[in-house]
């Protein structure tokens, strides 16, 4: 088994030697390749890549949009599981074992997605992380979204791990969803090829860049308000996507 590990980067300059060096810094348990997708960045992103990571596979997307890049990545990737990691993650280094262990136990398996861990989240803000990862999607996502009414999972994109057969089988990312329920939509469109999850073990380091943006505790709401909708309407309500640096 061959693992591709994507990234998507856009003006990622502050995170992407983290997030790159913790991936080649795992336990590996099977040959592997990093991809980093450079989405037109104006910044040192892709030099930081090409001259501190020579092993990694840079691949240039001149198509703007997060979808289009990991839908980029994906299409070059020759591994047999696809890995779509964001640009400011930091990985576990027992990540890929966890992640191995789960689909070799259960082979009818053809997706799993994990929850973040915000290294930069003040204290007193640790609540929208917890009712985030350890309430709504293990209740709305496994519990309703999966074993109810088995529709699918609320999965984070920048955390999830595919069968690329699959993948390509349901023609990857919906490219039109510009931001949020892109990774809940593929979930959505990968249950009807086999079995999926959301697994607490297979957690990642996280920027909390987008909740930092304005007042943390209305961005939590503004997501979970997007998860809601989602659940009911399978669409996204987002029209644009603001980038934070």
């Amino acid at each position: 088994m061959k693992i591709s590990y994507i990234i998507p980067a856009f003006n990622e300059e502050k995170y992407i030697k983290q997030c790159v060096r913790s991936i080649f810094e795992q336990k590996h348990l099977a040959d592997f390749e990093v991809i980093v997708v450079d989405n037109n960045s104006k910044d040192r992103t892709a030099e930081i890549v090409r001259t501190q990571f020579p092993e990694a596979r840079l691949v240039r997307e001149t198509r703007q949009g997060m979808t289009i890049a990991r839908n980029r990545g994906a299409k070059v990737a020759t591994g047999d599981m696809l890995v779509f990691f964001d640009a400011d993650v930091v990985v576990p280094l027992y990540w890929e074992g966890r992640m191995l262990e789960r689909f070799l136990r259960e082979p009818k398996l053809v997706g799993v997605s994990g929850p973040y861990r915000f290294y930069d989240l003040p204290q007193k803000y640790k609540f929208v992380e917890f009712i985030s990862f350890r309430i709504l999607q293990p209740f709305v996502g496994e519990f309703l979204l999966r074993k109810v009414f088995k529709k699918g999972a609320l999965w984070n994109g920048g955390n999830l791990a595919v069968k690329k057969d699959i993948f390509d089988k349901v023609g990857g990312f919906t490219e039109e969803i510009v931001f949020y329920g892109e990774d809940s939509d593929l979930a959505r469109k990968m249950i009807k090829e086999g079995d999926i999850a959301f697994l607490q073990s297979l957690w990642v380091w996280s920027s909390a860049r987008r909740l930092l943006k304005g007042n943390p505790v209305r961005e939590g709401l503004r997501y979970v308000a997007e998860y809601a909708w989602f659940f009911m309407t399978n669409k996204s309500r987002e029209k644009s996507y603001e980038e934070v640096r």
